[in-house]
This record gives C-alpha cells, structure tokens and sequence, in this order.
C-alpha cells in the first residue's frame, strides 16, 4: 500500500504516491495520469483519500478535447498548470479556464453534461479532482477562482472550502459539498510553509512541478503523498515549485466509494 510511518509514536502516517508508479492511458491526443484507481484503471490499494476519489493528471493536445459527457454526485475540481481549457455544459456555462485558475463543478445528484477542449495551439497541463459529496439530493453548481501568480506566491491560497464554512462565499472559496479544503501556490527553493491540521483531518500533497519535503519524506514532480496522524504540516521547498494542497476530514461519510 505504500503507507509508511516515520520512528516516533506520534510521528506522521504517510502513504507515498511517485509519479511513475501511477495508473497511466495514452489516448494519443492526451495522457492520463491517475493516481487513484480511475476508468480502465484499477488498484485496490489506491481506492480514495478521504472524501478525494479521483486525481488525473493530463496534457491535452492542441486541438483537441473531451466531447460532450455526463457526470453525476461528483463535486469536479479541474486546477489548470499552463494552456486554456475550455468548458461548455447543458446548463448554459461557457468558460475558459487558463493557468492559476480552477473550476468547481458540483454535478449534482440529476447530473450534467459537459466537454473539456483545449481550442488554442499549445499544449494545454491541468489535474481534475473529484470529490465523493457526503450526502444525497446535491443540486447542480458551477464556480470558477482564480489568484495571479504574486497572489499565490509563497503561500497557499485558498480555492475550495465546505458548504458549511463560514468563509464560503462569492468573494471567498468555491463552496464544495463535503468537508475539504484545497489550497494551490507557487514557492521558491528556500520557502517554508505549516499547515494546521485539525482532528481526524488529512492532508494530500501534490507536486505539480518542482519538488519539496514534507515528513521528512522528498517529492518531486508528479508525485503525491496522504499525511495523517499529526497536527500539522512542515513543507520545504528545494526549487521553484507549484503545489495542491488537500485539507480533508478523513472520517467523512461517502455517498460512494
């Protein structure tokens, strides 16, 4: 399972996911990286983390595209690296999402429909995420957020946070229907960042580019670890780094697994 402890009794519980020991499909026009079991990949070690199920990293072609898809009780987070992705949905929404920025989507419990292209000419780098909503009866809703490269600098932001927090907001985090929070920054070699961690929470940490420490365990790009059983996290960043941070509730129920 890739789940290791540090010495100590109170020492984090990590599990380490390395960017080549991930699920992998060539579809030609894009790749999947998957770091969950994900389509026509499964692993029953690698199932979910927390309320997180789905991790896919792609590069999509110029071009080219997901067509039109229905989706249903997923809350669908797509956080673009580089190029524009662009997306249309049945329910009138028409965006192009562009680098720094990330889309909620909550599918909701009827479902929806939507494509995913890249229209312009270069090669368009994002991670979409889904999220198990921990009840029944979601309705359909869509968010975009976004923070300039000096707005995220050295620090994590904040895109994603429950329904339930207070903070949630139009001028505050998208609001996703379960108990997690997802943070994205941009540091460079030498930064240091904690993250509290609060009772039976969790926290996933995903290297988009660079690399960085974090229980005393050294990531690189592509790479992702699951850290619990402690009340915060100490990050050091050894190059100019882009990195996803999940805050999850690691005792949330799940509408599925």
């Amino acid at each position: 399972m890739n789940a290791s402890t540090a010495a100590g009794p109170d020492a984090p519980t990590i599990r380490l996911r390395r960017s080549d020991e991930r699920g992998f499909e060539d579809m030609g026009w894009t790749d999947n990286w998957m770091t969950f079991s994900f389509a026509n990949y499964h692993d029953p070690d690698w199932m979910h983390f927390g309320p997180l199920r789905v991790m896919v990293e792609n590069h999509i072609q110029p071009h080219e595209g997901f067509s039109a898809h229905p989706h249903r009780d997923a809350e669908i987070v797509t956080y673009v690296s580089s190029g524009t992705l662009t997306h249309g949905d049945d329910q009138g929404h028409e965006a192009g999402i562009s680098a720094g920025e990330m889309q909620l989507i909550s599918a909701g419990s009827e479902g929806m429909v939507h494509s995913e292209e890249n229209h312009h000419d270069v090669v368009e780098h994002n991670y979409q995420m889904w999220l198990v909503p921990d009840r029944a009866g979601t309705d359909f809703a869509y968010h975009e957020r976004g923070f300039s490269p000096d707005e995220r600098q050295g620090q994590f932001r904040c895109y994603v946070a429950p329904y339930t927090a207070e903070e949630a907001g139009p001028n505050g985090p998208m609001p996703v229907n379960t108990d997690a929070y997802i943070y994205a920054g941009l540091f460079d070699a030498g930064d240091r960042v904690e993250h509290d961690l609060g009772v039976n929470r969790g926290a996933w940490i995903q290297v988009v580019d660079g690399d960085l420490e974090v229980a005393g365990r050294s990531l690189e790009s592509g790479d992702g670890a699951g850290v619990t059983n402690t009340d915060a996290l100490h990050l050091t960043f050894g190059a100019e780094t882009e990195a996803l941070l999940f805050d999850l509730n690691m005792e949330t129920p799940l509408l599925w697994k």
